[in-house]
């Protein structure tokens, strides 16, 4: 197992090795030397057992970083559970902060750079509400940046129920 560094909402990877491992595989971001990785990446790396986080010289826990990232993002443990389930089921999970929502998905077997997302997916609790407006804008700039709308609700029993949220020509 490899180590990372907490560093505000980003973990820092220097090891050459394991940078180029996880990049491969889809994760971070390459900055200077090092590899950042966002919490929601280190977390999931963290629970899979191939990454320990430290702060300081400290080794966090699968929960101290949760409490990390919520505090510093609303829904986070939510977040997790749907990019823990996507990464699961062999997809390419990349942030979708840049498009107004959580997630850009890939088809499975496309590697970083050889293809384009065709998803966008934004975590939602049970509870979620919206007007149509809101659903129209979201569902408008997918299709303006020729992606679909997912709409990922994660239940009280943190049971996730993905919706393709489409638009229908009559």
């Amino acid at each position: 197992m490899c180590a990372g560094i907490l560093s505000g909402t980003k973990v820092l990877v220097g090891d050459s090795d394991l940078k180029s491992q996880l990049k491969d595989r889809g994760f971070g971001e390459s900055e200077g030397k090092a590899l950042a990785l966002s919490l929601i990446e280190a977390v999931y790396l963290a629970d899979t057992g191939k990454l320990e986080v430290f702060k300081g010289k400290k080794a966090l826990e699968f929960e101290d970083l949760v409490k990390e990232g919520s505090r510093k993002e609303k829904e986070f443990y939510n977040k997790y559970l749907v990019y823990k389930d996507l990464r699961e089921r062999g997809m390419l999970v990349r942030s979708g902060l840049k498009f107004g929502t959580d997630f850009r998905l890939y088809d499975r077997g496309i590697k970083l750079g050889k293809g384009h997302s065709k998803y966008l997916v934004h975590v939602v609790p049970e509870e979620y509400t919206c007007s149509f407006p809101d659903m129209a804008r979201a569902l408008r700039l997918a299709k303006t940046v020729n992606k679909d709308m997912i709409y990922a609700i994660v239940d009280e029993e943190s049971d996730i129920t993905y919706y393709l949220v489409d638009r229908m020509k009559l």
